[in-house]
């Protein structure tokens, strides 16, 4: 494929290999054999990892699971715009279903769609509603989940009568349009969230295997470790799923996955469980066969984290911003797209992705850290480190500048982190290279935050951009038991200042100009240094008809009631 054509960053690429679709139409009046024999088919599902429990979302590399189980208020399509889920309608600003107050405050209703209800019968009310900003609030209190923007901002909510959510919130906020607040039952939960305990809370089997929301799909059987086995939620709010069973499995191996995908033994390879290289063979055994669709999404920014605490730092260097820096102009970052997905113009320099319409304001205010070894030299003698005989940074009072570099291993992601430490080591910086296990349960919270040097990781370009990872009150430690998306633990009060303006602006105008101002800091201060846009393969068989329209941030799967067979 030439990746050239689409250098202006199409926000998805579709490829249809062979015989996509069958000839004629297909008859599908109720009742014939052939439409029998496909509602009833299951389709299975590879992801990358078993996800910890329901909450988890995409940081945990995987992300179907939320929006095949779990029931949310409303959600945000491809354009950015805002579609009901279990309400009827989004609220209308400066319209009763959307107040903004002389203060500064803001009040949304929401009226829920009727005869809403649990997988488990039991009738859906407002009430569930505001029983759910309290669990989303308990779960934050207990170090269960981080913080999030809607969290922080919602005052009080109140339901009025039992189809009505009131919501009031303490600042204006442009989400508030539709928020993707999950409904929690209030007939399972009450109870214990009255202990107030949060061990017992987090353990409760009902995160995991006796999960109930109210998503298109609910849960079977969920075998630890094994699988998770889903039938079709009659009374969805959004229609009855056209797919009547689900099959999600997982494995780590994008070979593995490959093969089985190839063998028939899956329909679907989604959350990251093939990576880039494995496109090439599949197109072509598909190509051949006949019988498959992959898609290309730029989902993520691929980017380092650098450890910001004075505590855990090494080496201390690292606090200096002159030092990242050089960091960055010493790496080939073109050379790094083109070997990681086959385009160079795939060089990040900040997170909002070129796609987004207001990207070149965004740019103008940009610092540019080309690849530059002589600069880079320069910054890091302004800082009392010069190249010894043997090529390394040494300073007379820190000595040689040694800096751990940490990845996942396995695929893409052990890739790249090798092709990064192995440029820092020609450039200059002796470095070592950690590698952690790809399981989302086999590396616990604090050892993801209390790295000394250089983490790569992907950042998820969903709606908010996940620029909360750069928050101050997002900083991971034992307050929160390290689940604190900052685990740089950056904090600068200006940024966080930017962003709560940036979230509470309602004009899209003042909106793009706080987020230039917001990139602007990070790419003078470069807490994190950006790499390229990575893309997330979603591969399915012929037959499924569907995750070609899939969002593309790749995390919602927003239509998946609307998948079905040919």
């Amino acid at each position: 494929m030439n990746r050239r054509a689409w250098s202006a960053f199409a926000p998805l690429i579709v490829l249809l290999l062979g015989a996509c679709a069958p000839n004629g139409t297909p008859n599908t009046s109720s009742g014939s054999p052939s439409t029998t024999a496909a509602s009833n088919r299951t389709l299975n599902i590879i992801m990358r990892v078993e996800p910890p429990d329901m909450m988890a979302g995409a940081v945990d590399r995987s992300a179907i699971h939320k929006p095949l189980f779990t029931g949310i208020l409303g959600g945000w399509d491809i354009n950015a715009a805002p579609y009901p889920v279990l309400a009827q309608a989004v609220p209308q600003l400066n319209t009763d279903s959307w107040k903004v107050f002389p203060d500064g405050r803001m009040e949304t209703t929401y009226r829920l769609r009727p005869n809403l209800t649990w997988h488990d019968g039991q009738p859906l009310t407002a009430d569930d509603m505001v029983f759910s900003r309290l669990v989303d609030a308990a779960r934050v209190d207990y170090g269960l989940t981080q913080s999030s923007a809607e969290v922080r901002n919602m005052e009080d909510s109140f339901a009025p009568d039992p189809s009505t959510l009131v919501i009031r919130w303490k600042q204006p906020y442009a989400m508030a349009a539709a928020p993707e607040m999950i409904a929690h039952p209030r007939h399972l939960l009450a109870d214990a969230l009255e202990k107030a305990d949060h061990e017992f809370f987090g353990n409760l089997p009902f995160w995991t295997t006796e999960y109930v929301g109210a998503g298109p799909f609910r849960i079977v059987h969920w075998e630890r470790g094994t699988n998770v086995e889903a039938a079709a939620f009659d009374n969805f709010a959004l229609g009855k799923p056209k797919i009547t069973r689900i099959r999600l499995t997982w494995g780590n191996d994008p070979n593995v996955n490959l093969a089985r995908l190839l063998a028939g033994d899956a329909d679907a390879a989604l959350d990251g469980s093939l990576l880039f290289e494995q496109t090439s063979m599949l197109k072509q055994k598909w190509g051949t066969q006949g019988v498959g669709v992959i898609m290309l999404n730029p989902t993520s920014l691929r980017y380092i984290q650098v450890q910001s605490r004075s505590e855990y730092v090494s080496p201390t260097a690292l606090l200096d911003a002159r030092v990242r820096k050089a960091i960055l102009h010493s790496i080939d970052r073109g050379t790094l797209a083109e070997t990681m997905v086959e385009d160079r113009t795939m060089v990040a320099d900040t997170v909002p992705p070129p796609t987004e319409g207001y990207y070149p304001s965004i740019a103008r205010q940009l610092t540019q850290y080309p690849y530059d070894i002589r600069r880079a030299e320069q910054l890091m003698g302004e800082v009392g480190y010069a190249k010894g005989l043997d090529g390394v940074y040494t300073s007379s009072t820190a000595g040689r500048f040694n800096v751990e570099v940490r990845g996942v291993s396995g695929g893409q992601e052990e890739q790249d982190t090798n092709i990064v430490a192995g440029g820092l080591r020609e450039a200059g910086y002796d470095g070592s290279i950690l590698l952690l296990p790809s399981s989302a349960r086999a590396v616990d919270d604090k050892t993801k935050g209390t790295f000394p040097g250089l983490t790569l990781n992907n950042n998820t370009l969903q709606p908010g951009l996940g620029l909360n990872k750069w928050l101050t009150a997002n900083v991971g430690g034992p307050w929160d038991n390290w689940t604190g998306g900052n685990r740089m633990g950056w904090s600068n009060q200006q940024f966080d200042q930017l962003y709560e303006q940036w979230v509470s602006a309602l004009e899209p105008a003042q909106s793009v100009q706080l987020l230039g101002q917001m990139m602007r800091v990070l790419s003078e201060e470069l807490p994190s240094l950006p790499l390229y846009y990575n893309f997330q393969i979603v591969a399915h068989v012929a037959e499924l008809q569907g995750p070609e329209a899939i969002t593309p941030d790749n995390t919602r799967y927003g239509n998946i009631h609307q998948w079905q067979w040919r």
